[in-house]
């Protein structure tokens, strides 16, 4: 039986074959005790790709729960939230679902006898949301979505199978969190949970702000994955197709994926794509063999197709304030310092300077050059609307705030092999080619 490469090295939505419970399922469990306590607010953090997404979708399916979700961006109000949300309530395919016995519908829910808007309407009270005269469904959806507040989406979430999820909770305006969070009271006054996604840690403060949330609010961090985490997703995937991936190449996937399983997923994925298996039948064929210069050039692919939004990023940093000549390449130097190995999200001063000095054929900028690219980064990035890079005084480290950036930069350019003397190549000869021209203008 022939089987999809797609499907077994699932990028999108949730894997079956290659799904990995980390740490032993330490965080489904987490988040799976959390929703069984009516009322939480179930706030999930952690780096972009790491899995938060999959993490509550496959606890919700094994809960028999419909996640009803909304994403978060910049110029949303608290109204837009709930308006968002109640656009995305069905009532047929919750009914639909329910008699399949994907989700369970409670049984207060059953009573209705033909649930949707107008059953909605009757449960909150016609009178409370102003309507009089008769009820249909499209007379209460339109004058809910008119102005929603919390109040009509709480008796969805409370009477059916879903959960309030908000992804990229950290994109809303600071007025718009506090706003939401004194809102949640009711939630918790009604025995309702809700999942809440952010990328950052700092979530959490202006969640502690509002003193009533205070012991209602439950924290999963979601870091980058463990290496033998990220390994299983490898064995578990090469196994069902009946193939045995060499092990240095296995390692060199892993450590390479910067603790993200999508990575892993890609990665793997684009081995088969590369060679034009989209298909794979094990019982005709279970002797194909991957080489390094195979598994090179898929990494270096899915850095250039997967994350070539990146690009223009990289010009931006290497470019710096100035357009014109300049003496030294510092900004792209201190791109090039994360390409060096081991890998790792932060290098503190003085490894900044160690990682430089094994750069070859490379003119070093004094410390001064690079103590004043180092302070001018937050205003770079801020100036092209974007935040990758932060520049900590107080600790004296670089850090690299999204993971697959640091991808990116190693694996722009396809390198020559795992031989430190070639990895790094192309991104030498392209600084020593700039390096020369600056010369020469300077002369």
């Amino acid at each position: 039986m022939k089987l999809s490469i797609g499907s077994i090295f699932k990028t999108i939505g949730v894997p079956t074959v290659t799904y990995v419970e980390r740490n032993n399922g330490k965080h489904e469990s987490e988040l799976t005790n959390f929703l069984s306590i009516p009322g939480k607010v179930c706030l999930i953090t952690g780096p972009s790709k790491t899995g938060k997404s999959t993490l509550y979708q496959k606890v919700l399916s094994t809960l028999k729960k419909e996640p009803l979700i909304v994403r978060c961006d910049s110029d949303m109000s608290v109204e837009d939230l709930w308006r968002k949300a109640l656009e995305e309530v069905d009532f047929e395919r919750i009914i639909t679902k329910s008699n399949a016995g994907q989700v369970s519908i409670s049984a207060s829910a059953k009573a209705g006898a033909s649930m949707g808007w107008a059953w909605l309407g009757k449960l909150i009270g016609e009178f409370s949301i102003g309507l009089t005269g008769a009820v249909t469904n499209t007379t209460v959806r339109e004058h809910i979505l008119s102005k929603p507040s919390a109040i009509h989406i709480i008796p969805v979430l409370k009477n059916l199978p879903y959960t309030l999820v908000i992804e990229d909770f950290h994109y809303l305006k600071e007025e718009v969190k506090s706003s939401l969070f004194q809102q949640w009271k009711s939630f918790i006054d009604n025995e309702v949970s809700v999942i809440v996604l952010g990328t950052t840690h700092h979530a959490i403060d202006l969640a502690y702000s509002n003193r009533d949330l205070i012991g209602r609010i439950t924290h999963i961090e979601v870091g980058t994955w463990d290496i033998q985490d990220l390994n299983k997703i490898v064995v578990q995937g090469f196994d069902s197709l009946n193939l045995k991936l060499d092990q240095s190449l296995q390692d060199l996937i892993v450590s390479e994926s910067v603790g993200l399983p999508l990575l892993t997923q890609l990665v793997c994925q684009r081995l088969f794509i590369d060679q034009k298996i989209l298909e794979f039948d094990s019982k005709k064929n279970s002797t194909l063999n991957f080489k390094e210069s195979d598994l090179l050039t898929s990494l270096s692919n899915v850095a250039k197709t997967d994350f070539g939004i990146f690009h223009d990023i990289y010009d931006i940093f290497a470019t710096g304030f100035r357009k014109g000549a300049r003496k030294y390449n510092t900004y792209e130097l201190l791109l090039l310092a994360f390409t060096i190995d081991p890998v790792t999200f932060k290098l503190k001063r003085f490894e900044i300077d160690a990682r430089f000095q094994e750069l070859k054929n490379i003119e070093i900028p004094p410390a001064a050059s690079i103590n004043s690219t180092l302070g001018a980064l937050s205003k770079l990035q801020k100036k092209n609307q974007f935040e990758l890079l932060e520049w900590s005084t107080r600790q004296s480290t670089l850090y690299i705030l999204e993971p697959s950036f640091l991808f990116y930069l190693r694996w722009r350019h396809e390198k020559q092999g795992t031989d430190p003397d070639k990895k790094y190549f192309e991104d030498f000869l392209h600084l020593f080619r700039i390096q020369k021209t600056l010369k020469a203008k300077r002369n």
